[in-house]
């Protein structure tokens, strides 16, 4: 072929092809529009109703209310020698609500004609996948006990110094306090009130702890479905965000362990973006399930030790 012929085709070729067409405003409308796991109203029933119970809880817990799942307050439901029934009792209501919520999303995923099975994710196959997750469980609560150290330590200091700048302001010449006016409580003694509440939940014998290393099972799968599974899938369906539904699911995690005060909440709300993240690493919900039940028998169990011990009568009272 002669170099002017050539020439020609190579310079026509590309006026041949249509070029790409713009999106007009008015086709942004047309497209698909993001569609979650379930219906939002599902969705924001689950979250509502997470939240009102924790208000709940967190209500009995000042006020002393005989709330049969909520923690009671005080010390007069104090660990005794025989199997206590009532604890026994709120054991099997906690279990029983946390699978009511796993109803719950089921219906909400038939709904969407989504499979329920999808929620666990690529789950392990074989010895080898399954030991490998539950290492990696271990490394993962290893390393989360690390950073809500830190951020607990972090915490205190900063309402240690808000404590004694309060302190600071009664004590002066100038302040004027009246008999009403208390002395606000120390870090330590409102540490110490939580966790006197918290081990009244903790167990105290054999039957009690068999019945609460099998609500722990029933509360690491169920949470780790209802947060994990469910909320942070819907949550990024919906969102498109990753890093912000993780972030959403959490502090919907934290906020549902009212129970626990402000402090609590904190915590539990890394802990639980701790659990978003290992979740999204792994892509199945097995290791934060065994992590997170490892981590509250492990917590009752402390506790248990705290209330037999009797390590809290120790601690000062509180300032009047």
């Amino acid at each position: 072929m002669p170099e002017d012929e050539q020439f020609e085709v190579q310079t026509h070729t590309p006026v041949d092809v249509d070029p790409a067409p713009a999106i007009l405003p008015e086709a942004i409308s047309e497209l698909p529009k993001p569609r979650g796991i379930a219906p939002i109203w599902h969705t924001l029933v689950l979250v509502l109703a997470i939240l009102g119970y924790s208000v709940w809880g967190a209500i009995g817990a000042q006020s002393g209310s005989t709330n049969p799942i909520a923690p009671p307050s005080g010390a007069a439901h104090a660990a005794a020698a025989g199997t206590d029934h009532v604890r026994l009792i709120r054991y099997a209501l906690t279990g029983a609500l946390e699978l009511a919520i796993v109803l719950w999303i089921a219906f909400g995923l038939r709904l969407r004609k989504v499979p329920f099975r999808t929620l666990f994710g690529a789950w392990p196959k074989g010895l080898n996948g399954y030991t490998m997750e539950i290492l990696i469980s271990a490394a993962f609560w290893v390393s989360s006990m690390i950073i809500l150290l830190v951020c607990a330590l972090s915490w205190l200091l900063v309402q240690t110094q808000i404590y004694q700048h309060e302190t600071a302001k009664q004590s002066a010449p100038s302040s004027q306090s009246s008999p009403s006016n208390e002395k606000p409580k120390s870090p330590e003694q409102q540490q110490s009130e939580l966790v006197n509440q918290l081990t009244q939940l903790a167990p105290a014998n054999g039957i009690e702890i068999a019945a609460w290393g099998f609500l722990c099972l029933i509360v690491g799968f169920s949470e780790e479905i209802i947060f994990r599974g469910y909320m942070q899938s819907q949550a990024i369906a919906l969102l498109r965000n990753t890093p912000i539904a993780v972030i959403l699911t959490a502090i919907v995690f934290g906020a549902a362990h009212g129970y626990q005060g402000v402090r609590g909440i904190f915590l539990i709300a890394i802990f639980g973006s701790l659990f978003g993240i290992i979740t999204l690493m792994r892509k199945n919900l097995l290791p934060g399930m065994i992590a997170h039940s490892w981590h509250d028998f492990a917590t009752g169990v402390a506790l248990a030790l705290i209330r037999s011990s009797h390590l809290l009568e120790h601690l000062p009272p509180a300032p009047k």
